[in-house]
């Protein structure tokens, strides 16, 4: 089953409607100010943390998003908001940006033969991006995978985990971003129809 952490981003209302179901997958989700209340039966086969507005420095009640993080040992996907908790959590730094980033971008991809790429087989992809902050100081031994002209940190991933950060929306289902979050779900182990 995919856990996902819903930080009010319409971005992932969409994936939902439009991929998890059509795919079938099973998933449930929670609200980032909504208690993980799980069957002791439920078995976590990974874990989103969607994009939303703020950032996790500011007085949100983001708590069950580092819940999620720091208490499963399965791979972990944050985006846009997801992807600052998982850097700020792991004390990386984020910062604000001169001006808010609301657009598709080109994505230089560093570390072509991380398994999040597969099937990518380019050197750069167009993500989308709607974010107001970004990752300025990587978490201590964190992988940069990609970078971008608005974000020097693009894509992160743990140097020993499957939990990587997205500063863009991959959910937003451009071709790019299908493929990575299809690869996301392969990591999990989580079968989909292709």
């Amino acid at each position: 089953m995919l856990l996902i952490i819903d930080n009010q981003s319409s971005f992932i209302k969409t994936f939902k409607r439009n991929f998890l179901s059509e795919h079938n997958i099973d998933y449930i989700v929670f609200d980032h100010n909504q208690p993980i209340n799980l069957s002791s039966q439920a078995v976590v086969d990974g874990i989103i943390l969607s994009g939303g507005k703020g950032n996790p420095y500011q007085p949100l009640n983001l708590t069950t998003n580092f819940i999620a993080l720091m208490n499963y040992d399965v791979p972990i996907m944050g985006m846009c908001l997801g992807c600052e908790i998982i850097a700020v959590a792991y004390r990386g730094r984020i910062k604000k940006m001169d001006l808010p980033m609301n657009k598709k971008e080109l994505v230089e991809i560093l570390v072509p033969e991380d398994p999040i790429f597969n099937g990518l087989n380019k050197p750069k992809i167009q993500i989308k991006e709607k974010h107001s902050y970004n990752i300025y100081e990587l978490p201590k031994d964190f992988v940069n995978l990609a970078t971008s002209e608005s974000s020097p940190f693009e894509a992160i991933r743990h140097p020993e985990k499957p939990i990587y950060g997205f500063q863009g929306h991959p959910e937003v289902q451009t071709a790019d971003g299908l493929v990575i979050m299809k690869n996301f779900l392969s990591i999990c182990d989580i079968p989909f129809k292709r």
